[in-house]
């Protein structure tokens, strides 16, 4: 973050550089937008003597890869932007997430953690990066390749959408990438823009997800659930 006076003075000077040879029809859209929203801190800080902030894009946006929205200022207690991308696929229907915006201080754990969760028929897997400068989330994300790659760990594989609270074993799961964790969930889902189902699965998990990846999902939402992990 930087001190409110002294970010001012530079968008300025970058901005007036910048355009100084061109007519204001060239202007930059995203520098006026970065300027507009260093002004209202400026605005803050002339009121409370003094106010540390940090600027983040903010967007949401459900079937594509990415987006783009308005510049925010954070609550002061916030240190670090975020972007980042949900996979929710159920059969062979796939809804992507993307997601920017000020961290929550309470989700700074999850930062750089791989999420996912897969049973032969569902999977789930998410990705978030953080940084703390102002900006810093702007642009495109880049998107992680899932790896599909079988590490040697499996574990019981079943999936129901009926109400019960255990579904029945189907088979074995092969897991893959940084899954090393055999995972048992019951409880409603709501998948991004669906209504909240009940749910029961059985598969593989990283072990992030049974620590941290159901606090921290953005897109799909999870509700009156039980999450069980055991090694693979």
């Amino acid at each position: 973050m930087l001190n409110v006076a002294h970010h001012l003075r530079q968008v300025t000077l970058k901005d007036s550089n910048q355009h100084a040879t061109t007519d204001q029809k060239s202007v930059d859209p995203l520098q006026i937008q970065k300027l507009k929203a260093v002004m209202q801190c400026t605005t803050a800080t002339l009121k409370d003597v003094f106010v540390d902030c940090l600027f983040c894009e903010q967007c949401f946006a459900v079937h594509t890869s990415s987006c783009s929205g308005v510049f925010k200022q954070c609550s002061p207690d916030v240190t670090h932007c975020v972007a980042g991308l949900e996979n929710n696929t159920l059969g062979n229907d796939t809804i992507l997430t993307v997601f920017k915006g000020c961290l929550n201080p309470f989700q700074k754990a999850a930062c750089s953690r791989e999420f996912s969760i897969k049973t032969s028929v569902a999977s789930f897997w998410s990705s978030r990066t953080c940084c703390d400068s102002d900006f810093c989330n702007a642009g495109d994300l880049q998107v992680p390749a899932v790896d599909e790659i079988p590490n040697g760990f499996t574990c019981e594989d079943c999936f129901t959408d009926q109400p019960v609270d255990e579904c029945t074993v189907t088979g074995e799961l092969q897991c893959s990438g940084k899954q090393n964790t055999c995972a048992n969930f019951s409880g409603t889902v709501a998948r991004p823009g669906k209504v909240g189902r009940q749910y029961s699965a059985k598969g593989c998990t990283t072990r992030d997800f049974c620590k941290l990846g159901v606090f921290n999902m953005e897109g799909s939402q999870v509700f009156n659930y039980s999450l069980k992990c055991s090694p693979a």
